[in-house]
């Protein structure tokens, strides 16, 4: 009897721990399991819109930032992707993550926006099919240009307005990525968008140095502020950033150099660790509804990447004909490509910064 009574408590407790070891990974506890995280930019996902995602569906979104590219895939490579569930890349770094084996294929069974995206946003060569990302958000490269500074001077909507510095009587504010500040002086240089050769590098340093006696400020967030407050007239940055201060200071105008630019895509992917596809495709689906996507516009002015919020945004007539380009005309901007080793850029970024 008293064997029993043993052998039935070490049954007991052996119940229990197996029920510790592995309820937690069924539905009947989904308070543990209703959850996802996202990786992505700061300023690019409205939390109130998260907010009204969670108490729909009761599926919790906790969300952390990078600030570069490289920063996000650093970690994926680091982790794997384990850690993450939704990312947000550029597309240059969408091809770098298809290559590393770090993103899974997407399901458009899944999906119920697919025939809404806007189709000049897809079949780019970064994921030629769009197997693996689809695009959320997308920007323009221009500048932001204070008016009354130029009221008695023509200004021509040039890369020589950034880059020539003999022409140059004005300080600017410049972007804060070395990636995309080497693209855009080879651009201005050679014409080049894809790569350099250490001839070509050599130019692009020396313009670099030569630029930065006239350079306020090198920022990704406060190029508004610098054009607001008078301190640049001119500021490289993208058509968000500048649509901001434009609400506020009207006579600061956005300008996209007439020898051409560059754009660039945020996408969202879904990294291969992640095993929470059913909560994601939720997420997904709530993200691109037009509601949504009007108020994400509403919160940080990206284009959006669907058709149906157009004629409901607050455009101007370049900023609707833009949304409503065909693929031939899209095609003519550029993406940012890293067009010289990654090591050189960031030791080139150090003597510049520190000139």
């Amino acid at each position: 009897m008293k064997l029993f009574h043993r052998s039935l408590i070490i049954f007991g407790w052996l119940a229990a721990f197996t029920i510790a070891l592995y309820l937690p990974h069924f539905e009947i506890f989904p308070f543990q399991e209703k959850s996802i995280n996202l990786f992505t930019w700061g300023d690019t996902i409205d939390l109130n819109v998260l907010s009204e995602f969670e108490k729909k569906t009761g599926i919790k979104v906790n969300i952390s930032y990078y600030s570069t590219n490289e920063e996000l895939l650093i970690k994926m490579k680091a982790t794997g992707g384990d850690d993450y569930d939704l990312i947000m890349p550029s597309d240059y770094a969408v091809k770098r993550l298809i290559k590393e084996e770090l993103v899974q294929k997407i399901d458009r069974r899944r999906l119920n926006f697919w025939h809404d995206i806007n189709p000049a946003l897809l079949k780019h060569s970064f994921d030629p099919k769009n197997t693996y990302s689809i695009p959320f958000e997308w920007e323009i490269y221009g500048m932001g240009v204070n008016a009354k500074f130029f009221k008695d001077k023509p200004f021509q909507p040039s890369w020589n307005a950034v880059f020539n510095t003999d022409q140059i009587d004005y300080t600017i504010a410049m972007n804060n990525d070395p990636i995309e500040v080497v693209l855009f002086a080879a651009f201005y240089l050679y014409n080049k968008t894809r790569s350099i050769t250490p001839e070509e590098f050599a130019g692009v340093r020396k313009l670099l140095l030569e630029q930065r006696k006239k350079v306020e400020a090198y920022s990704d967030t406060r190029a508004d502020y610098f054009i607001a407050t008078g301190n640049c007239p001119v500021a490289l940055s993208v058509s968000a950033l500048i649509k901001r201060v434009r609400l506020l200071f009207p006579e600061v105008d956005f300008v996209v150099p007439e020898e051409g630019t560059f754009i660039t895509i945020e996408n969202l992917c879904l990294p291969k660790a992640s095993k929470k596809q059913k909560y994601v495709y939720q997420l997904l689906n709530f993200l691109y509804t037009k509601e949504s996507m009007i108020k994400h516009y509403d919160s940080f002015w990206f284009f959006p990447a669907t058709l149906s919020p157009i004629n409901d945004l607050d455009l101007d007539p370049y900023e609707k004909k833009l949304l409503q380009m065909t693929r031939e005309e899209f095609n003519k901007f550029h993406f940012i490509q890293n067009i010289y080793p990654q090591q050189k850029v960031r030791d080139l970024w150090v003597e510049v910064k520190s000139f």
